[in-house]
């Protein structure tokens, strides 16, 4: 996912923030510190409403990473590769390399991320119950809200909606009474875009009716469910029709020589006359020292206006680790899913830190025609 940034690893996963978390963290803030809690607590300073908004806010996510890291660790015990957890604005996503491999691991890495937040709710109630902090406290007022959140973030979960993790639930189990992953996936995702709609009609009802800011909320969830659902039957569809025809390939069968990488020192214009043109590439890997530190796509360069193209380099605009990618010995079907997931033309194949080649769209369509 382009504009995140690494902050730790954590049992050997890489856990990066995408920039759209500082949006969904102000807002979180903003939110608790105006209307939450002076609404419960009226007699604190107003400097420790602030404190208190933020430190909830950072619990909530830490809250969310914990999830995506149950996720993460049952799938590597069932013997799955992860590349890194992601924080956005609208919670987390943990990037598992493939298909899960059976309806049982499918369940398995799906339901533990609901039952983590669901437990991370009961603890904060037991806290409560103990008394930790006091009555009337902002320890207190920051515990509640951590466990009503955690206790939402669970239950939400649970709801059948691919992408959600109950709609894998519900996919899992689809496969298992059906035999068929294809099945399962188009109708978890036909359930998912029904979902994602009755969010963002409850949205626009709450807007009007009640709170703004919720309902606005409310609806920009469902409408990146809506989204992420229909982009898994999109895909879906392309596969089967042309079914069995890239079963058991692998990447390294369908890429590409890598393209040639450019310093980060060159500017956008000698990247766009000297590169892209003369060698018709829609991308190029960056590298810093010998090592590959970025890659920079036509589309990065759309933000920058072309009067400044000389004089900005490519390092400005390119995207930095942790990168899309994909190693030589993934399924080319899992390269095929995050290029449509992530709306790309090409993806860079790794082997480590090492880059041996790229693929896109057309390698695939040209793999097809000649097999």
């Amino acid at each position: 996912m382009e504009g995140t940034f690494r902050i730790a690893t954590v049992a050997g996963v890489d856990i990066s923030v995408h920039y759209t978390w500082l949006f969904a963290f102000a807002l979180i803030t903003w939110t608790l510190a105006s209307n939450w809690f002076p609404s419960d607590y009226p007699d604190w300073a107003a400097y420790t409403y602030w404190a208190a908004a933020a430190m909830a806010a950072l619990l909530l996510f830490g809250s969310v990473l914990v999830h995506e890291l149950a996720h993460s660790l049952v799938a590597i015990a069932r013997g799955h590769r992860v590349r890194g957890i992601t924080l956005f604005i609208f919670g987390g996503v943990s990037n598992i390399g493939g298909e899960t491999r059976s309806a049982r691991d499918e369940f398995l890495i799906a339901f533990v991320g609901p039952m983590s937040s669901l437990a991370l709710s009961l603890a904060g109630f037991l806290a409560l119950r103990a008394g930790v902090g006091g009555e009337g406290s902002p320890v207190e007022g920051i515990l509640i809200y951590f466990t009503l959140a955690n206790l939402l973030v669970g239950l939400f979960n649970l709801l059948p909606g691919f992408p959600l993790d109950g709609g894998r639930v519900l996919r899992s189990i689809i496969w298992a009474t059906t035999g068929s992953m294809p099945r399962a996936t188009a109708i978890a995702s036909m359930v998912g875009i029904g979902f994602g709609w009755l969010l963002i009609s409850g949205g626009v009802f709450i807007a009007i009716n009640d709170n703004v800011v919720s309902g606005l909320w409310m609806g920009f969830i469902g409408w990146y469910l809506k989204d992420s659902a229909a982009a898994v039957r999109r895909s879906e569809r392309r596969s089967m029709r042309s079914p069995g025809a890239l079963d058991g390939v692998l990447v390294s069968e369908v890429m590409s020589p890598p393209a040639r990488p450019v310093e980060q020192g060159m500017s956008i214009a000698e990247l766009v006359d000297d590169y892209m043109i003369p060698f018709r590439r829609r991308s190029a890997p960056v590298i810093i020292g010998g090592r590959i530190a970025g890659v920079v796509t036509l589309k990065d360069l759309e933000g920058v206006h072309r009067d400044l193209w000389k004089e900005t380099p490519v390092s400005a605009v390119m995207a930095r680790p942790p990168l899309l990618s994909v190693h030589p010995d993934d399924p080319i079907s899992e390269a095929i899913g995050l290029m449509v997931t992530y709306r790309l033309d090409e993806l860079i194949v790794l082997d480590v830190d090492d880059l041996v080649g790229v693929v896109n769209r057309l390698d695939v369509k040209q793999y097809l025609q000649t097999n």
